[in-house]
C-alpha cells in the first residue's frame, strides 16, 4: 500500500542500540533431591540485575525405570506432570501459583497452541498428537521447558523483572500421570509393568539483560523513588471436584465465591473419567461424559445465554467445538483462529468453553458467586472432575521497599 513513507528518500536509519549486552545464566537448587513430594526450589537472589525471566528455560534430565515385560512411553507434556504444585515468588511474595500444572498446562495447550507450537515445544516434553520420544534402549530424558508452559504470567506480562525471585516445583507423589504403560498378551498371559522416573538433575536457565547506560541510569532513579511495579496478568485456576454425582444426570456445582476483579473471564470444563494416577490411562485424553449442556451463573446472569443441545452419540457437537475455535481470538484479541484441536480429535479431548469476558460491569457488587449446571444424557461415571477458571490478576511491586502486595 502507497504511502507518504514512499517518499521519505532521505531518511537515516535507525539502530536498536538500548541493550548492551544478553547473556544466559544457570542457576541450581538448594538441595538436589528430586524424589517424589520433595520440593525444588531455586532462587535469584540479584537485586541489580535484568531478568527475562519470561524467556527462562527449565532443564529437567533423568531416566525411566521400568520393571516389567509391558512397554513403557511418556504421555504428551510430561514434564509438567513431574509435579503436583508449581509457584513462582518475588520478595517471598507469591505472584503465581499452579496446582496440577500438567492439566493445566495442557488444557492451555489444546487452548492457544498450534501444530507450529507443537513442533518447537517437542523440546518440552510437548508432542501433540504424538508422544515424546524416550530412549527404548536405555531410558534417559531430557525436558527443556520454557516457564510461560508452565506459568501463564510470562506469557502477559513480558518485561524483565528485578529482586529475589523463586521457582518452587513440588514433585508428583507417583509418576503414573507421566507414563503409559502398554502391556503385552502372550497367549492367555498378561505382563504386569510397572514404571517410575529417577530425576537426576533440574537446572534453571534465564536469559540476563544488560540496558545502556541511559536506560540503566532512568531505571535506577525509578528504582530509588520506590516506583510502584504493576504487574497485570491472567489466572488459569483449577478448581476441581471430586466426582460429580454418579448415575446423576444434572449436577449444580457451587465452585467459589470471588472479588469482582477475579471474576472469570473464561471457563473451561474438562471432564476425566478415572484416569488420575493410573499407568494404563493417559491424563491428556478429556471426556465428553454425553453432556448435553453447560451454563455458567454469575450472581444470576447465565452464560451461554440459550441451551447448548449437545449429542455426542449422533456427533452433535459443533457448538461445542465452535466456542472453542472462538476461545484464542477472544482471550488474544486478533481475528485469526488458532486452533489444535480439529472436530474429530476434539470429541476425544473435549473442552467446554464458557467466554463470560463481555458482561455488564456498570453496577459491580462486591463478590461474585460462580456456578456451574452441568447436564447430560447418560449418568455421570464414577471419578469424573474438573473445570477451570481464567480470571485477571494484579500484583504490585515496590522495588526499593521490597514489598509486593495483591491488588485484585
Amino acid at each position: 500500500m502507497l504511502s507518504a513513507q514512499a517518499f521519505d528518500i532521505f531518511r537515516t536509519p535507525r539502530m536498536d542500540e538500548s541493550i548492551e549486552k544478553v547473556e544466559w545464566r544457570t542457576y541450581y537448587p538448594y538441595v538436589k533431591s528430586f524424589r517424589n513430594n520433595d520440593t525444588i526450589e531455586i532462587t535469584i537472589n540479584q537485586s541489580d540485575v535484568f531478568e527475562a525471566m519470561y524467556d527462562g528455560l527449565l532443564l529437567i534430565s533423568g531416566k525411566v525405570k521400568k520393571n516389567g515385560g509391558g512397554t513403557v512411553s511418556f504421555v504428551n507434556n510430561a514434564g509438567a506432570f513431574m509435579f503436583s504444585a508449581i509457584s513462582y515468588e518475588v520478595n517471598v511474595k507469591e505472584i503465581e501459583s499452579v496446582r496440577d500444572p500438567g492439566l493445566v498446562s495442557t488444557v492451555r495447550g489444546y487452548m492457544c497452541y498450534t501444530e507450529e507450537d507443537s513442533k518447537h515445544l517437542v523440546v518440552a516434553g510437548w508432542n501433540y498428537p504424538n508422544a515424546p520420544l524416550l530412549d527404548s534402549n536405555e531410558g534417559y530424558f531430557n525436558f527443556l521447558i520454557p516457564l510461560k508452559h508452565l506459568f501463564n504470567i510470562f506469557n502477559d506480562y513480558r518485561v524483565v523483572t528485578c529482586g529475589k525471585q523463586t521457582i518452587r516445583l513440588t514433585r508428583s507423589n507417583n509418576d503414573n500421570n507421566c507414563l503409559l504403560v502398554t502391556e503385552k498378551t502372550t497367549g492367555s498371559t498378561t505382563t504386569t509393568t510397572t514404571a517410575s522416573i529417577d530425576i537426576e538433575n533440574v537446572e534453571l536457565k534465564i536469559k540476563r539483560i544488560y540496558p545502556n547506560n541511559d536506560i540503566r541510569l532512568k531505571l535506577l532513579k525509578a528504582i530509588r523513588a520506590d516506583t510502584p511495579i504493576v504487574i497485570p496478568y491472567r489466572q488459569w485456576e483449577l478448581h476441581m471436584k471430586p466426582s460429580l454425582p454418579q448415575g446423576s444426570t444434572h449436577d449444580v456445582w457451587p465452585i467459589k465465591t470471588t472479588s469482582v476483579m477475579e471474576s472469570p473471564r473464561y471457563v473451561i470444563v474438562c471432564f476425566q473419567t478415572d484416569k488420575q494416577d493410573k499407568l494404563t490411562a493417559d491424563p491428556t485424553y478429556f471426556d465428553n461424559v454425553n453432556i448435553t449442556n453447560i451454563r455458567l451463573t454469575l450472581n444470576g446472569e447465565s452464560f451461554p445465554n440459550e441451551r447448548m443441545r449437545l449429542n455426542f452419540e449422533k456427533n452433535d457437537y459443533a457448538d461445542a467445538h465452535y466456542r472453542y475455535t472462538e476461545f484464542f481470538p477472544s482471550y488474544m484479541s486478533r481475528m485469526q483462529k488458532r486452533f489444535l484441536l480439529d472436530f474429530k480429535a476434539f470429541k476425544a479431548r473435549t473442552l467446554f468453553v464458557i467466554d463470560c469476558s463481555r458482561r455488564d460491569e456498570s453496577m459491580k457488587p462486591s463478590t461474585v458467586d460462580v456456578r456451574l449446571d452441568i447436564e447430560a444424557s447418560e449418568g455421570f461415571p464414577a471419578n469424573t472432575r474438573a473445570c477451570i477458571l481464567v480470571h485477571d490478576s494484579i500484583m504490585e511491586h515496590l522495588p526499593l521497599s521490597e514489598i509486593v502486595k495483591n491488588l485484585s
